[in-house]
C-alpha cells in the first residue's frame, strides 16, 4: 500500500490521537492535526498532505462539509469523512462535495485501511481521467474540433462550445434535434447528411452552411455509433470548420487550371534552376516535349541571353525576387522567336529560394505588327510603293547627296488620264485594281535604286537620282508612258488609260523638298492641259498656270453661293421645218477677275474637287425653272437639254433630283432632255439601269458627242437612249470632206434603224445647213442657227433664228 501524508481534521483529542496512532502503524505519515477548518487550511498550504481525513463537526464557524468542498476545488485533495452521525441531511450534504470516503466513529483499523486504498485509487483515476480529458480538449482545441453526440431514441443532438461556434454561434454548449440541424445545410447537402445519421459504421463527410452576409461555410463532419454508459446507441463525432481549406483547394484548382489552360508559357524551376513542371502551353509554344526538358536549365538549351540580362541564380539572390524582359527564344527545330520573360522567386519563411515561376509569352507577332506597322509607315497599302512620308525621306536623302557628290535628281510627277472616270463608273473594286496594274508598271520601268511613291488617288512620283544629265529623266518617264499606254484588261473589262508625266530635275528646277515637288506637279498640270498622254519638262512659266488653276478652284468653292454662275441657252430647231424645237442649256461662270469662263475652263476643275454634283444640280433645277416660265410665257412645248457629268449621272440620288426638280417646276418629263457622253457608259450595266429609269419617267436620254467615243457603236442596241447628237469634228468638214460625208451618213442611217433621233452639233455654215438637209438629218444646231446667250435675250434671239432660218432654207 502506497504511504500516505495524512493530514487529520478533529476537534476531539482522544479520537485525533487514536487516528494518529493507527495510521502511522499502517506506514502513513501523519502531518499536525488541526481542529478547525483554519488550522487545516494552514498546514495544507505548508505541508502539502496527500489525502485528509476530516471530521465533519469542527471547531469554527465552516463545518467539515463546507471545508471539504473548499479544499477540494482549490486543492484537489481527496477528503474522506469522519463522522458519529448518518443522519439523511448530513449524508446528503456529504455526497454533494464527492468525498472519497465516509467512515463511522468509532472505525476499525482495517476498515480505515480500506478506505484509504480505495479513496487512493479513485484519486488517481480521477487523476489520470482529468489528465486524459485536458489532453483530448488540448488535441481538440489544436485540431479546431467541436464535439457532438445525437441519440436517435430522444432526438437530441448536443454540441461543445466549439462545436456550436464552427456552426456560426457562440462560445456555448448547443442542442438542437437533427431536423434543426440539417435545417441549417444547403439543400444539396441535407439529404446526403441525413444519411449519414443512419449510418452504424465509422462515416466522414462535408457540408455546406449558408452565413448571412458572409461566404459560405464549409464544415467537415465525423461521425461513429456506439454503446453509452446506459446501453443506448448514440452517435458521437466531432466537426471541423474547413472553409479556408475550401478555398485554399478551390485557389488551387483555380490556379491549377491557370497553370493548364493559360496561353503563356510556365516553367517551375527548383532553386538550382532546374524544370520541375510546365504547362502545356509552354510546349506548344516550343515544340519541346516534357522528356527534353524535365530536369534541365532553360538557359542551357531555351534562351539566348543578353549579357545586360540578369541569369535566374541572380534574380533569386536579389532582394526583389522577380524580373520582367524581353529576350529571344529558342525552339526544338532551332526557329527563333521573341519572348517576354516574367521571373518570380518562390522564397520559404526563412527567406530561402524554394521555387522560381517563370512565365513566357510569345511576343512575336507584336515585333512582326511593329515591322508591319513600320512599313506602313512609310508605304502605301494599295500599290506597296512608297508613300509621301518615305518620298519626303528619300527625295531630302538623294538632294543631300546630290549635294555633296553631284550629279541630278529627277522627279517624276505622273497623274493617270482618265482614272477617275473609270473609277466612279465602275467602282472602286475595278479601280483599285487599276492602280495596282499601273504600280507593277511603273515599278517595272525603274532602276533598283530609284524610288516609285504612291502620293494618293491616281497620281504617282518616281526619284531617279545619280543622273549624269538633266534629259535623262526623260528617258525614264519615256519607258513609263509607253507602259501605261498598253490597255489594261480587267475581268471582262479592257481599258486604256494612258498618263501625263511632268519632270523637274533638281537642282536646277529647286532646291528645295516642297519647291522640287511643286515644280514637277506644275509640269504634269501643263502635260494635261496640252491634251493628256504626254511628258512635258519643267520650265518656269508653269508655275503661273498652276496658281491661275489653284486660285479658280478656290473661286469655284464661293461661286454657287455668290451667284457668279449663269446658264446660256443655245437654240435647237427641226431642219426640215425650220421650227425651234427647244434649247440646250450650257453653263457659264462670271469670274469676278477673269470674266466670262466657258465649261472647258472650269468643269474639270470642278469634278476633281467635289464640286460638280452640286454645280449639276443648280444647272438641272435652274433650266427646268426657265423652261417652266417659257412654256407659260410662249405656250410651246419645248425640249430642254442637260448635260450630266458620268459622276453626277452615277450618284445614287440622281433619280430622285430628276423627279423632284421636274415636281417643283411642274414640267412634264418628256420635256426634258439629259444628255450624257460616251465615257459615262463604260459602267454599262449601272448606265443602262439608270437611262431605263429616266425613260421609264419619260425623260428623254441622248449621247452627246456622239462618235468620239469606243463603245457606243457596240452598246447602243441595248440602251434605250432616245437621240444621239453628232459631235461637230465630223460637221466642221462638211460637204467637201467625203470621208466625214460618209460617216455622218451612215451614223444617220444606223440611228434611223434603231428609231433613234439625230441631232447634229456644231454647224456653223449655209453650206454644212444643206449638206445635212440633204443626207436627212432631222435636227442641228450650232453658230448658224444661234450662238448661246442669257436667257433675258435666248428666246428672242431664238424666233429670230427661226425667221433666218425660213429665210435662208
Amino acid at each position: 500500500m502506497q504511504a500516505e501524508r495524512i493530514l487529520i481534521v478533529e476537534d476531539e483529542p482522544v479520537v485525533a490521537l487514536d487516528l494518529q496512532q493507527s495510521l502511522m502503524e499502517m506506514g502513513h505519515q501523519v502531518l499536525p492535526i488541526a481542529t478547525s477548518f483554519t488550522e487545516a487550511i494552514k498546514v495544507v498550504q505548508q505541508d502539502q498532505p496527500s489525502l485528509i481525513l476530516m471530521d465533519i463537526h469542527i471547531d469554527g464557524d465552516t463545518d467539515g462539509i463546507d471545508a471539504c468542498e473548499i479544499i477540494s476545488q482549490r486543492w484537489k485533495l481527496p477528503v474522506i469523512f469522519l463522522t458519529a452521525y448518518a443522519d439523511d441531511l448530513t449524508v446528503s450534504r456529504a455526497a454533494n462535495v464527492k468525498p472519497f470516503g465516509y467512515v463511522m466513529k468509532p472505525f476499525e483499523s482495517k476498515e480505515l485501511m480500506a478506505v484509504i486504498q480505495v479513496a487512493r485509487s479513485r484519486h488517481n483515476t480521477e487523476g489520470m481521467l482529468a489528465a486524459s480529458e485536458q489532453r483530448l480538449t488540448m488535441a481538440l482545441d489544436a485540431a479546431q474540433l467541436g464535439s457532438w453526440q445525437w441519440s436517435h431514441q430522444h432526438d437530441k443532438l448536443e454540441g461543445d462550445e466549439r462545436f456550436f461556434r464552427i456552426l456560426g454561434g457562440g462560445l456555448r454548449p448547443f442542442q438542437c434535434s437533427l431536423a434543426d440541424l440539417l435545417h441549417l445545410v444547403t439543400e444539396q447537402d441535407r439529404n446526403r447528411l441525413s444519411h449519414w445519421f443512419q449510418q452504424t459504421e465509422f462515416f466522414s463527410d462535408s457540408f455546406c452552411i449558408p452565413r448571412s452576409g458572409q461566404e459560405p461555410g464549409w464544415i467537415e463532419i465525423y461521425g461513429k455509433l456506439i454503446d453509452n454508459l446506459n446501453g443506448e446507441q448514440v452517435l458521437i463525432g466531432a466537426v471541423r470548420d474547413i472553409s479556408l481549406r475550401k478555398r485554399m483547394e478551390d485557389q488551387l484548382r483555380q490556379a491549377s487550371v491557370v497553370f493548364s489552360a493559360a496561353v503563356e508559357g510556365m516553367l517551375i524551376l527548383d532553386a538550382e534552376c532546374r524544370i520541375v513542371n510546365a504547362n502545356p502551353a509552354f510546349y506548344q509554344m516550343s515544340h519541346f516535349s516534357e522528356q527534353e526538358i524535365m530536369g534541365e536549365n532553360p538557359e542551357d538549351f531555351l534562351l539566348l541571353r543578353r549579357e545586360s540580362d540578369p541569369s535566374y541564380l541572380t534574380i533569386a539572390a536579389s532582394e526583389p525576387g522577380y524580373w520582367t524582359g524581353e529576350a529571344r527564344c529558342k525552339r526544338q527545330d532551332g526557329s527563333l522567336i521573341s519572348i517576354l520573360q516574367h521571373v518570380c522567386v518562390v522564397r520559404n519563411r526563412d527567406g530561402q529560394t524554394q521555387q522560381i515561376v517563370v512565365s513566357v509569352s510569345d511576343i512575336s507577332f507584336i515585333r512582326e505588327a511593329e515591322q508591319q506597322l513600320e512599313h506602313l509607315a512609310f508605304h502605301d497599302p494599295l500599290t506597296g510603293m512608297g508613300n509621301r512620308y518615305l518620298l519626303d525621306q528619300r527625295l531630302a536623302q538623294e538632294m543631300s547627296l546630290s549635294q555633296v557628290n553631284g550629279g541630278n535628281v529627277a522627279i517624276i510627277f505622273i497623274d493617270l488620264d482618265g482614272f477617275k472616270a473609270i473609277n466612279d463608273s465602275m467602282g472602286h473594286h475595278i479601280g483599285d485594281r487599276l492602280l495596282q496594274e499601273a504600280a507593277r508598271r511603273i515599278s517595272g520601268q525603274i532602276r533598283r535604286y530609284d524610288e516609285a511613291i504612291r502620293l494618293g488617288g491616281d497620281e504617282f512620283v518616281v526619284i531617279v537620282p545619280n543622273l549624269t544629265q538633266q534629259s535623262d529623266g526623260r528617258l525614264v518617264a519615256e519607258k513609263i508612258l509607253q507602259a501605261l499606254s498598253l490597255p489594261v484588261r480587267i475581268d471582262e473589262h479592257q481599258f486604256r488609260i494612258g498618263a501625263s508625266i511632268g519632270i523637274a530635275t533638281f537642282p536646277q528646277d529647286g532646291d528645295g523638298l516642297s519647291e522640287i515637288l511643286s515644280a514637277a506637279d506644275s509640269a504634269m498640270y501643263e502635260a494635261k492641259r496640252q491634251g493628256k498622254g504626254r511628258i512635258c519638262v519643267y520650265t518656269s512659266d508653269m508655275t503661273d498656270t498652276v496658281r491661275t488653276r489653284l486660285n479658280l478652284e478656290q473661286c469655284l468653292h464661293h461661286a454657287l453661293e455668290r451667284q457668279e454662275l449663269e446658264l446660256y441657252y443655245q437654240p435647237v430647231f427641226d431642219l426640215a421645218e425650220g421650227s425651234l424645237v427647244g434649247f440646250e442649256a450650257l453653263i457659264r461662270w462670271n469670274h469676278p477677275v477673269s470674266g466670262l469662263l466657258l465649261p472647258d475652263q472650269f468643269i474639270r476643275i470642278a469634278e476633281e474637287c467635289g464640286l460638280i454634283q452640286s454645280i449639276g444640280s443648280w444647272v438641272l433645277d435652274s433650266a427646268l425653272q426657265q423652261l417652266s416660265q417659257w412654256s407659260e410665257t410662249t405656250g410651246t412645248t419645248l425640249v430642254m437639254a442637260v448635260n450630266v457629268s458620268p459622276k453626277q449621272f452615277l450618284q445614287d440620288d440622281f433619280l430622285t433630283l430628276v423627279e423632284a426638280a421636274l415636281r417643283r417646276w411642274q414640267v412634264p418629263a418628256h420635256q426634258l432632255e439629259i444628255e450624257i457622253t460616251e465615257s459615262t457608259l463604260q459602267d454599262f450595266q449601272r448606265s443602262r439601269g439608270i437611262v431605263s429609269a429616266l425613260r421609264g419617267l419619260g425623260v428623254r436620254v441622248a449621247i452627246d458627242d456622239f462618235g468620239t467615243g469606243y463603245s457606243s457603236l457596240a452598246l447602243l442596241k441595248h440602251l434605250p437612249v432616245s437621240r444621239i447628237k453628232i459631235d461637230r469634228s465630223f460637221i466642221l468638214a462638211l460637204p467637201d470632206n467625203k470621208r466625214d460625208l460618209g460617216l455622218v451618213s451612215v451614223m444617220l442611217k444606223m440611228a434611223s434603224s434603231l428609231e433613234l433621233q439625230v441631232t447634229a452639233e456644231g454647224v456653223e455654215t449655209r453650206q454644212q445647213a444643206e449638206a445635212l438637209q440633204q443626207l436627212g438629218c432631222p435636227t442641228v444646231q450650232g453658230f448658224y442657227y444661234g450662238y448661246p446667250l442669257p436667257a433675258a435675250r435666248a428666246l428672242q434671239g431664238a424666233f429670230t433664228s427661226v425667221q433666218r432660218c425660213d429665210d435662208k432654207c
